[in-house]
């Protein structure tokens, strides 16, 4: 008989948190001990701590929030990417969350290379972009960056600081939304996108860039969506 392999010990701490997860002893977004305290109490390097660690983190059950430690994930946003239009507002609150947004900057700006070509409209063509974070519950889970075709929704941009976009659109211009495109893409957070929401740079995220059509088929509306990893499924249900 061939000799038992030893367990990798990284894997002692992983299946220790794990369990502190399933029995409810670490509640949703509850800080973890410190990497010294693991570290000791394991008798384990502390680069074996951050490989354990850092698995959990891939897996969605802990993320790191800057300097400030280790901590379990809270309940995620069940998506549907199947979905023809979600409005997060109200996805959130049906789920039971308690959402909230707020605008980092709005204004206009000149349509030029990818999005002229989304757009499928002349260079220099006005948009209007907002840049918004999202959060569930208080804890920031998305940064946005939204762009409209300006000639469509004359005066939008004021209108939004309390109101969802997609019932201003729909409420006061009479444009309903249809998606014509989804892209979805697991990211490593950039500096700047990870910084809106909390994040260390390169912490796991997932992008989505979405293409929105008006009830007359013309294109109104292009989404860039930068989600935390551990804060978002994704689950369709399919008839059979």
């Amino acid at each position: 008989m061939g000799e038992r392999k030893e367990k990798p010990q990284y894997l002692t701490l992983k299946r220790f948190i794990l369990e502190l997860l399933r029995k409810g002893k670490l509640s949703p977004h509850e800080k973890l001990p410190s990497e010294r305290d693991l570290t000791k109490q394991f008798a384990l390097n502390r680069n074996t701590v951050r490989h354990a660690l850092g698995i959990l983190e891939r897996e969605g059950k802990i993320y790191r929030s800057g300097r400030k430690g280790w901590f379990a994930s809270g309940q995620r946003l069940v998506f549907d990417p199947s979905k023809e239009h979600v409005n997060f507002d109200k996805l959130a609150r049906k789920q039971g969350f308690t959402p909230a947004w707020q605008v980092l900057e709005s204004g206009t700006m000149q349509a030029t290379g990818e999005l002229q070509e989304l757009f499928n409209v002349e260079e220099g063509t006005e948009l209007f972009h907002v840049f918004e974070t999202g959060s569930l519950d208080g804890h920031q889970v998305y940064y946005s960056e939204y762009f409209f075709l300006a000639e469509i929704c004359p005066g939008f941009l004021p209108k939004i600081v309390s109101r969802p976009m997609t019932d201003v659109l729909r409420e006061d211009y009479s444009i309903h939304l249809y998606q014509k495109d989804l892209l979805i893409r697991p990211i490593n957070m950039e500096e700047e996108t990870a910084s809106h929401i909390g994040l260390p740079t390169h912490s796991p995220g997932i992008f989505f860039r979405r293409i929105k059509n008006s009830q007359q088929g013309r294109i109104v509306q292009v989404d860039y969506e930068y989600w935390r990893a551990d804060s978002i499924e994704l689950r369709s249900t399919f008839s059979s």
